[in-house]
């Protein structure tokens, strides 16, 4: 076996694999900015009203109403009061509507995480459009601040007749830190 060619040979298959790596860095910019403007994970708020009229636009208001109800969940250490500020809506299909949530850092040091929702029935969620929402993006909460999360939603007018009450549940976790100087372990 000659060592000299199969050097070459390897050297060549590294130089095209960094080289595609390389062009690939480049490419998950623009492919991170596509995800993000289809899923509405950019949690940009700039654009709210354009986004609120772009939605509305050549939709149709149904005259069928339905119910929303509104839940929240957090963490049993109490540390955090997470709250709709309303429990239920009578809403129209197509049309675009807001709500808050409200947190309260109920201590003395500051809060940061992310709230996490659930639709049921789960068919619905297919058809609940956040168009922004304070769950796209980590919250702080300062020692002691109360906060006003707002959430504008629609619900597409396509939803099922038989689908009378939407629940839109959101789950409050809190960001932990995990300290650089543990062992495997789980000493420090």
């Amino acid at each position: 076996m000659n060592y000299k060619s199969l050097n070459i040979k390897t050297t060549k298959k590294l130089i095209f694999v960094c080289f595609t790596m390389f062009l690939f860095s480049f490419a998950l910019i623009p492919l991170y900015n596509i995800i993000c403007d289809v899923t509405g994970l950019n949690g940009n708020t700039s654009n709210l009203k354009e986004k609120i009229e772009s939605y509305s636009e050549n939709k149709n208001i149904s005259s069928e109403k339905l119910n929303i109800q509104f839940i929240s969940h957090q963490s049993n250490d109490k540390k955090l009061s997470f709250k709709p500020s309303e429990f239920e809506m009578s809403i129209s299909p197509g049309k675009v509507y807001s709500t808050l949530y409200i947190a309260t850092n109920k201590t003395g040091e500051t809060i940061i995480g992310q709230a996490v929702p659930s639709v049921s029935p789960n068919e619905a969620s297919k058809y609940l459009k956040k168009i922004e929402c304070f769950c796209f993006e980590e919250q702080t909460f300062k020692p002691g601040e109360i906060v006003k999360l707002p959430l504008y939603f629609a619900i597409d007018e396509k939803l099922p007749n038989r689908i009378k009450t939407v629940t839109l549940s959101y789950s409050f976790f809190e960001k932990i830190n995990v300290s650089k100087k543990t062992n495997f372990k789980g000493e420090k």
